[in-house]
């Protein structure tokens, strides 16, 4: 058997991490079929094989943002013993990374912060632009909307001086409008999602298009237009790569709480249905709980037993500690029984809700994660000065 320079499988790695960072899911995706049959021929080289496992990480996260594709168990890291710089700055982003998918955000901001300093000796604007990128989008989920804008707008002007970053660019576009709708200015936002929508016609990017659209949808629901967000959400839902992927349910239980919310209960029960087909192949607890939320609390007319299995479905997202969904439902369903005349359902629901705010709100200020609201990122790392998106 022919043995493969370590050098050689390298420079393939480096052409797989561009591809990887350009989101360039066809191109990444063949180059990692060809570096599995690369490795098994390379001669021995511990670093090599670090830097693989690395960006094997990254690939899967790439994944999970740009197709959909779940993440059931992590790429199993050991600190790099003796590598280099971007190997070591690549080990703290992906755990950073994979810290902040499983929600664990006091993890994820001690090892964004080890990042940072690695990243100081890696001269790569772009590798600056994704790192600004991802702390937005942990400060964006954290509710610190001028905090994000301040790093995403760093990364959109570096990604807009580079060419072949045009998907990376259309998603800063998206933390940003994310950020613009957070403090009420819906047009700023819808101009950014205008600008993303833009860029996924030019690249002819159906996926990405209806990954926009959901996200239009929530900004449309936030500004009380429901026609609106139930046109964008269909358009999301109507290809087919994004049905089967994991994004599926977010987009379908948008869709029926704002047909709901309109009274279109016919409607809603044909996806209700559709949503029962999809369970029967791939169960997610956590929106398996919210489905079943809304079909108990739209079509189960007995007023306790409605109020106890949703009590019920709201208690299951407690304990798969899904805390901001269990706050928005237990709100919606106060606002329910309200308009049903049960005042003490109602009640029972928005004290619920409130406690879990408060819960929320002692959660991110415990002192030991007291980083979220008073820790702040350096600028030290690369800046430019050019002229001025997963996916939610």
């Amino acid at each position: 058997m022919k043995i493969i320079s370590a050098e050689q499988v390298g420079n393939r790695l480096n052409d797989w991490r561009i591809a990887i960072r350009k989101h360039d899911v066809h191109n990444a995706k063949t180059i990692y079929t060809e570096l599995k049959e690369l490795l098994q021929e390379m001669e021995e080289n511990q670093e090599v094989l670090t830097y693989y496992s690395l960006l094997e990480g990254k690939f899967k996260l790439m994944l999970y943002e740009r197709r959909g594709k779940k993440l059931n168990e992590p790429t199993v890291l050991e600190y790099p013993s003796k590598t280099n710089d971007l190997i070591e700055y690549y080990f703290y982003l992906y755990k950073a990374l994979y810290a902040s998918y499983n929600r664990d955000y006091a993890s994820a901001i001690g090892l964004f912060k080890i990042a940072e300093k690695k990243l100081q000796n890696i001269p790569d604007e772009i590798e600056v632009a994704e790192f600004h990128t991802k702390v937005a989008n942990l400060y964006m989920m954290l509710h610190q909307s001028l905090i994000s804008l301040h790093y995403i707008q760093n990364a959109i002007d570096i990604f807009k001086g580079h060419d072949g970053y045009e998907r990376r660019l259309a998603a800063a576009f998206v933390i940003a409008a994310t950020n613009f709708m957070d403090i009420g200015d819906f047009k700023r936002a819808e101009n950014y999602y205008t600008k993303a929508l833009h860029i996924s016609n030019q690249l002819n990017d159906h996926f990405l298009a209806s990954q926009l659209y959901h996200n239009i949808s929530i900004l449309y629901a936030e500004a009380g237009e429901s026609k609106k967000c139930i046109d964008a959400l269909e358009k999301a839902l109507s290809d087919d790569n994004y049905l089967s992927s994991c994004y599926f349910e977010h987009s379908m239980f948008m869709l029926l709480k704002e047909l709901l919310s309109i009274d279109e209960k016919s409607q809603a029960l044909y996806y209700f249905d559709l949503v029962k087909q999809k369970q029967e192949i791939d169960r997610n607890p956590i929106y398996t709980a919210k489905m079943n939320f809304l079909y108990h609390l739209y079509f189960t007319e007995d007023i306790s037993k409605k109020a106890q299995t949703c009590f019920d479905d709201i208690s299951i997202l407690k304990e798969l500690k899904d805390v901001e969904g269990a706050r928005e439902l237990s709100a919606l369903a106060a606002k329910h029984f309200e308009e049903l005349g049960s005042i003490h359902q109602a009640y029972l629901f928005l004290k619920d809700a409130y406690q879990l705010e408060h819960t929320t709100l002692n959660w991110r200020n415990y002192d030991e994660k007291s980083e979220f609201t008073h820790f702040r990122f350096s600028h030290r790392c690369f800046r430019t000065n050019g002229v001025l998106q997963f996916v939610k």
